[in-house]
């Protein structure tokens, strides 16, 4: 059996190899041996990477070299991707894979006809440059080499020596338990979303020595972080905690912490904040998301393990950002103890022994500290097992365009001196794409390749680009016009707004289907204009005219509101518009907005609103006459009828016998009178006897407006939240219930505690012997209150009935 399985695996691999030796790279048409490389075609890879990531992108280019770019051009080529074997991984690759090729939209290449995983020219036009995107294989896939021909003419030809072949290895990943190289300057120019979750491992079962024996208060606090820069970080190992830091630590506070974050704000892309995790759901999860970018492309949280001293889980200075110019897909990280170095006690439930002075932030170890009372101590030194774990997940990648960005000081390239000396960069290439939008790069190298493992400044800039062709011919072209979109012709124009001096007229058209109106509107990203407005005047304005009201520049700028229908169902009738008040835009007046995006509850602020944001704007109209499409002559009409406008005003006009609802909008009659209204009243008293209410105040209309005055204001009515205290409300709070939320004190009043049921008991604590335990508990409903019955114990523990351990 052993015989016939390694036959197949020998047949199967002579056929690969056979299959790839199959592949003949001589250009056709060419009669001279192949000409030595001598560096004028290069293969570069964005990133300039020495390793792949399994599943990342990379382009592949093709390019004429530096000093022979405007000279040297090539007629044909064939560029592909092998598998490529190392000793280093000899017997460790069963199916070797060498990723994908995926053409860019390029009209100058296509998939090779007689090579597997090639591309070549689609025809023999000069060219300097060609460019492929390439999906890496997935991980274990080993080796990949990518070679190129290049035929610049039939006497000189190019295959595989030096610039024109280049090996890339699987990079290998960071175990769990390590964090990659933080990186000075992240070349990436997409920003970056990413999901963050926080597992706890810590348990009695992980963690036996000396677990806290009231297990129910373990917990991890609140967790709290930040993305951010290179040159800021809020923790960091074998530094002094911060004020902010040693709050959480020793008490789980997060608050000081927090205002430590946001005082570094131009340092900070987001602030992470998650809920912390207790039992008996200690071994759950949490999450938060955050975004990185190419300033801020670090993150580091962190949490309080509790009960503890001041010992903390967390990660500090996390690397996000890729040398090739990407982002982390995802990643894995073990969290470890770290004393915070605020206080000396060696247990999870020490007495408060403040460090004088303050020491380094340090990791805790199976041999340090080495001190038998840590509950992490090991005299073997075995490793000990993690207490929680990161989970980073990239969500999504945010376009940006790099054109118009800054690019970064490069003054501090991580090593001073003649080290880091830099080539000079290179030309942009060309877009990647030959329609529509791409990329391009430019490159530069260190002038001593070793500079590669102790530099790191950034060795590729990319930006967005649009190709000479904007729109690709593939691309989906219109649509043919819907028929039941299709419009009536042109109305007549109106009567100007205005009888003297400048004004508009109008005229309109509508969809002859006005059931399809709204899809045809919302189904069409550029809809067909339906109105068209023109500036007109009849005549200039004389002595004995009634001016038109003159705008403000306020208002001047201010959007008009839509034509209102035509006020008449048959024949000839008005239409008005409006200048847009802030209410309409926003929701609210200019001064109510901006206020408003800060006030969360204290409504009580709008004491002092007298009617002053009624919008002046809003009493500038225009009127044009209109006539009714549908019913364009009017018959038995009926005088002296009175109807409500399009704006709420009624006034005097005439109705028709089919429909009873022409309206006829006429000027104003007599003297411009202004609404007024009366002052607010006091507050009232809360309208709950106990509990959250409101209370209100009020005012009223003491003179209606007439004849065009000054219309009321709206708001007459204004309520706030008020509370009254309740029997039972208490500042007394037990020390494991929540302590957000506000409480009220009534000493006077007598309440007892009231506890839950028992639990079920717990597994014993060990497998064998006679120390074994069981434990169950029980939870407060009610704390006591005045001189009400006190709680009683909320823990009840029983010996375990188990044989003895063997010897």
């Amino acid at each position: 059996m052993r015989l016939k399985v390694a036959f197949l695996w020998l047949v199967s691999s002579i056929s690969w190899i056979g299959e790839a030796l199959r592949c003949d790279r001589t250009p056709e048409g060419t009669f001279s041996p192949r000409t030595r490389a001598d560096g004028r075609f290069v293969i570069e890879v964005s990133g300039n990477p020495d390793t792949y990531v399994p599943g990342e992108q990379y382009n592949i280019f093709l390019r004429s070299n530096g000093e022979y770019q405007a000279k040297n051009k090539f007629k044909d080529f064939l560029l592909l991707v092998e598998h490529e074997p190392s000793e280093k991984i000899l017997g460790e690759v069963h199916n070797p894979s060498v990723g994908t090729l995926q053409l860019l939209g390029d009209m100058l290449m296509k998939f090779s006809e007689k090579c597997r995983n090639a591309v070549m020219q689609t025809n023999s036009l000069p060219k300097s440059e060609v460019q492929v995107l390439w999906v890496a294989p997935p991980s274990g896939s080993g080796c990949v080499a990518i070679r190129a021909t290049v035929v610049e003419s039939k006497e000189f030809w190019y295959t595989d020596d030096g610039p024109l072949s280049k090996i890339l290895c699987e990079e290998v990943q960071e175990n769990e338990d390590t964090q990659p190289n933080m990186l000075r300057q992240c070349c990436a120019c997409d920003e970056a979303k990413y999901e963050v979750t926080f597992e706890g491992l810590w348990s009695r079962n992980t963690h036996p020595k000396d677990f806290p024996s009231n297990g129910w208060l373990t917990r991890f606090s609140d967790i709290i972080g930040a993305s951010h820069t290179f040159d800021y970080t809020f923790w960091n190992y074998g530094e002094i905690a911060s004020n902010g830091l040693r709050q959480l630590a020793e008490n789980g506070n997060t608050r000081m912490l927090e205002s430590e974050l946001k005082a570094k704000s131009e340092h900070i892309r987001t602030i992470i904040k998650a809920r912390g995790i207790s039992y008996p759901n200690i071994t759950g999860k949490t999450f938060a998301v955050f975004r990185v970018d190419k300033r801020h492309h670090l993150m580091s949280l962190v949490s309080m393990i509790d009960p503890s001293p001041d010992w903390i889980v967390g990660v500090s200075g996390l690397e996000l950002c890729l040398r090739n110019c990407s982002w982390v897909e995802s990643r894995v990280l073990n969290l470890y103890p770290w004393d915070a170095g605020t206080d000396d006690g060696p247990t999870y439930i020490s007495a408060n022994q403040p460090s004088m002075p303050p020491h380094p932030i340090r990791r805790i170890k199976s041999n340090s500290p080495n001190d038998p009372r840590s509950p992490f101590y090991d005299p073997t030194g075995t490793e000990m097992k993690p207490l929680a774990r990161l989970y980073l997940s990239r969500q999504r990648l945010y376009e940006k365009n790099c054109v118009a960005q800054v690019d970064v000081s490069e003054e501090d390239g991580g090593v001073e001196g003649d080290k880091c000396e830099m080539e000079e960069w290179s030309e942009w290439s060309k877009c990647t794409v030959t329609c529509g939008r791409g990329f391009k790069y430019k490159q530069r190298a260190y002038k001593n390749p070793a500079s590669n493992f102790v530099c790191n400044k950034p060795l590729t800039k990319r930006a967005s680009c649009v190709a000479i062709l904007e729109h690709c011919s593939n691309q989906q072209r219109p649509q043919e016009a819907d028929p039941s979109c299709s419009l009536t012709g042109w109305g007549n124009w109106s009567s100007c707004t205005a009888p003297c001096g400048p004004g508009w007229k109008t005229r309109s058209r509508r969809y002859k289907n006005r059931k399809a109106a709204k899809r045809c509107a919302a189904g069409n990203e550029n809809p067909e204009p339906l109105e068209q407005n023109l500036e007109c005047m009849e005549r200039e304005c004389g002595p004995s005219d009634r001016r038109p009201l003159q705008e403000s520049k306020e208002c001047e700028g201010r959007a008009w509101s839509n034509w209102s229908p035509c006020s008449s169902t048959c024949g000839k009738g008005i239409k008005v518009r409006r200048r847009m008040a802030y209410r309409s835009l926003w929701g609210r007046s200019p001064a109510r907005y901006n206020r408003g995006l800060f006030d969360t509850e204290d409504t009580s602020r709008d004491d002092d609103d007298d009617g002053s944001d009624e919008d002046p704007c809003m009493n500038l109209d225009e009127k044009v006459e209109c006539i009714n499409d549908d019913v364009p002559v009017c018959e038995d009409t009926v005088d002296n009828s009175v109807t409500e406008n399009y704006f709420g005003r009624i006034v005097p006009g005439s109705q028709t016998r089919q429909d009873q609802d022409k309206k006829i909008i006429q000027e104003p009659i007599g003297e411009v009178v202004d609404c007024q209204m009366s002052e607010w009243t006091n507050w009232s008293g809360c309208n709950a006897t106990c509990g959250r209410g409101f209370s209100t105040k009020h005012r009223f209309i003491r003179v209606h407006p007439s004849n065009g005055g000054k219309r009321c204001p709206q708001k007459i009515l204004k309520k706030r939240k008020c509370k009254i205290p309740c029997p039972g409300d208490y500042t007394k709070r037990d020390p494991m219930l929540p302590t957000w939320g506000t409480a009220n004190s009534l000493e006077h009043v007598q309440i007892d505690c009231v506890m839950t049921g028992w639990s079920a008991w717990s597994p014993c604590s060990r497998s064998c012997g006679p120390n074994a335990v069981q434990q169950r508990t029980r939870g407060i409903l009610l704390p006591p209150s005045g001189r009400g019955e006190p709680c009683l114990h909320r823990t009840e523990e029983r010996p375990c009935s188990l044989l003895a351990c063997p010897e």
